[in-house]
This record gives C-alpha cells, structure tokens and sequence, in this order.
C-alpha cells in the first residue's frame, strides 16, 4: 500500500510538472529620466504558452508588478498556434490586473495546450515606471469555472520592462595634491601633477538605454573648498582674471564657463553639449604660484567636494536636470604635521601656553598661523621641534601676536615639518587674576 501511494504521487506531481503553462516577453528597456513627460509607457508583448485545456467560463489574471496599468487602456488577447481561435473578452481591469474569460471555444474543440495566449494593448502608468527601480513584471493564473486552479501554474512569471537611469557623473580623478613645508607650504612636492598644478577630473556619463531614451545637453559642476590663496592683487574678492589664473577647464568640444562666489568657497563650472548627445569629461587644472614668486601666498590644506547637475532632454524633448550626490572631490594635505588650536585669547588678562611635543628623530622647522579678525598672519619660529624633547613655543607666539596687532580671541595653526606620527601640540590659557587654567588642545 505503501508503494502504490508512492507510485501514484510520483504520477501526480510528474502530471502537475509537464501541465503548466509558462510565459515569455521581450523586456523594454526605459529611460527613467527620458520618460519622463510620456503620456503612457507601452507593455510589449507577453506571451502565455498554454499546457492545458479551457473552456467556456474559465478565467485568468495578468497581474503587475513594480508599476501600474493606465487604466484607460484596453488589453486584449490575441492567438497563436490556433487553427480556430476561442473567443476570449476583457472581465475586468485593475491598476495591477486585467482579467480575462474564455466566452467561447470553437466547434469542434480544438486543442489549446502548446498554443498561445498573447497580452497586447496594455499599457502603463509614466510616474508608476519612472519611480521603479528595476524589473517590472507579468504573472500569469488561470481558473475554471467552477474556481480550481488552471493550468497547474498558480503564477508564471516574465520581466516585460526593465527601468534604467541613464545619467550619472563621478570624480574619476581627485585633487591630490601635497603641500611641501620645505618650500614654506606655497608649493607642492614632486610627485603630483606639477610642483604648481593639480588637476579634478569629472566624468558624466549617459547610459544607452532603450525606449524613451534622455538626450544630454550639459552639466553644472560646483566645486567646493577654500580657494582665498587665489587672491592675488589685495583687494577683497577673488576677480575673473585671478580665478583664470589659478583655475582652467578643458574637455573635449563641449563649451566651458567658471565662475566663482564671493565667499571664494565655490567654483561654478557650467558646461553646455556641443551636440551629439555626447557627455565629456571634464578637467580641472589648478595653478598655484609657487615659492618662486615672492608674492606667494600659503596654501591651505583641506578637502574638497563636487557637486554636479547633468542637463538634459526627455524623449518629449521637455528640458530638465538630475541632480547627483554630493561627493569628495579630493584633498591637499601636507608633507609634515600641522595641528589645529581653535580658540586663543590673547587679551591681556590672560596668559598662554603652547608646546610642541616630537618623540621622534627629526628636528623641524615650527610655523605658526594666527587667524583674527579676518586676517591671517603666518610665521616660522627661531624654536624648532627638538627631537625626544618638548618645546614651549608661548613667547614667541605671544610675541608674534602682538607685532601683528592681534589682541582678541585668535586661531591658530601650528605646522611643523617632521613626520606626523611623532608631533603632538597641547595649548593652555589661563586667567592671570586666579590662575584659573582652560586646556583647549
């Protein structure tokens, strides 16, 4: 008994395997910026290889996934593989489902298993595909009359749409560059670019993608840091000539225009396609003065970032933009080691403290940056990092404050040119009235 229950099983599911039917399609592949602005985004056909009998009244559903049916479209079955097709109408539509009935079979009754039932008509939603990611998809059930399932499928499956954002843009080069202490920080080390120049590169790309493709017109780059070194003639902005100088855009045919603010933080880089529907990268070279020109000025260290619009046309030739994330655009650091004390007052009911600790071998040369009042002032102390030795640099720095004429709450850097790993910097100030004493690095 046992055996015989295996045996008639095994007949069972082999029955349920070779009667199912299955689907099949031809996936569009969807712009989701270009389709933007479509009245509707088409299905392409889906077809439905049937394994099984139907008859009058029987029923299936095609339901959708990832997407929406533009409801006032009409899907209808059409058939392949028949002699003498059935008679098959429209139930009822949902904005995820279309039901179908058999309503008629031919006479004689004709064979329906290895022939196709073909979805055409169906059309979706445009904001339900452009907020997809991904695959959308078709699934087939069918039903008889009497409500068992049908075909033996419970649901078969097919991708008809595939949503694919075309545009995107990205650093395929940083800024890099390294600030040589040895040559009073207004130049870089040998190894980048040039002693004087380092270069961004920027690569927007548009991706080919099927149907309802997006056309590129151009970009918006905004780089992002401290660009007041490009100040160069002592008045209070940087001008258009001072950023020529310092800052220059190539590519390839593309058309290039820079500007930057006020503040000197950003730089504005407007790019318009010079046709073709060609997204070219962009090149950033920027140009330091270097040691050799007396007038010089310190380079900051610090990190930059882009942020970057792509430009472009729908298929509906509707012009808008896609903005991309902010991203790092690279940094300039310094060959030695440079700290950070963010609040020192110098008003004269105060007293400070500032010593700079090396553990290591290497004696370096100490260079101060106080910041107040809008201003930086910048020297290099006779007191050098004595290696496994502490240096108090206090009066010097007090000093150097007053013949600077800082007499408030002051910022300052402490660079100093021996490796960084065996530099620390602690400073103190204290109230002279009570000794009341404020460790702020």
């Amino acid at each position: 008994m046992f055996k015989k229950t295996l045996v008639a099983l095994a007949l069972t599911t082999a029955a349920m395997s070779a009667n199912a039917a299955t689907t099949s399609a031809t996936p569009n592949v969807v712009s989701l910026e270009g389709a933007v602005g479509q009245a509707t985004i088409a299905v392409p056909t889906y077809t439905i290889r049937l394994a099984a009998e139907y008859a009058v009244g029987d029923t299936f559903t095609i339901t959708l996934t990832g997407a929406e049916f533009d409801t006032t479209s009409n899907p209808g079955i059409t058939f392949a593989g028949f002699t003498n097709a059935p008679t098959v109408g429209l139930l009822s539509k949902t904005s995820s489902t279309a039901t179908f009935r058999v309503t008629a079979v031919p006479s004689p009754v004709e064979v329906f298993s290895g022939k196709d039932f073909v979805l055409n008509g169906a059309l979706l939603k445009t904001t339900s595909v452009t907020d997809a990611a991904g695959d959308i998809k078709l699934a087939y059930a069918a039903k008889t009359s009497t409500g068992l399932e049908l075909d033996n499928v419970g649901t078969a499956t097919s991708t008809v749409v595939t949503t694919k954002s075309q545009l995107s843009s990205s650093v395929t080069t940083k800024l890099n560059a390294i600030i040589d202490v040895e040559n009073e920080r207004k130049q870089f080390t040998a190894g980048n670019d040039t002693i004087t120049t380092d270069t961004l590169v920027v690569t927007p790309v548009v991706a080919a993608a099927g149907t309802h493709d997006a056309a590129y017109t151009g970009a918006t780059h905004v780089i992002k840091g401290d660009f007041s070194w490009m100040e160069s003639d002592g008045d209070s902005g940087i001008d258009a000539a001072e950023l020529a100088a310092a800052f220059a855009v190539t590519g390839g045919a593309d058309t290039y225009t820079s500007k930057i603010n006020t503040a000197g933080d950003a730089i504005t880089v407007t790019v318009a396609d010079a046709g073709g529907n060609t997204a070219e990268a962009m090149t950033g070279t920027f140009t330091v003065l270097g040691k050799a020109v007396s007038t010089a000025p310190i380079l900051p260290t610090q990190s930059f970032t882009i942020d970057s619009t792509v430009k472009y046309n729908t298929a509906s030739a509707v012009a808008s933009t896609k903005t991309i994330a902010s991203a790092s655009a690279g940094s300039w650091t310094l060959n030695g080691f440079d700290e950070d004390i963010v609040f020192m007052p110098f008003d004269s009911q105060y007293a400070q403290s500032i010593n700079v600790s090396n553990t290591g071998s290497v004696a370096g040369a100490i260079t101060v940056d106080i910041t107040s009042g809008g201003k930086t002032y910048t020297k290099t102390l006779t007191a050098t990092a004595t290696p496994k030795a502490t240096t108090n640099i206090s009066q010097e720095v007090k000093a150097f404050a007053a013949e600077s004429g800082v007499t408030g709450n002051a910022h300052i850097k402490v660079v100093v040119n021996s490796p960084k790993a065996d530099i620390a910097v602690t400073g103190v100030y204290y109230a002279k009235s009570d000794a009341d004493r404020v460790k702020t690095k």
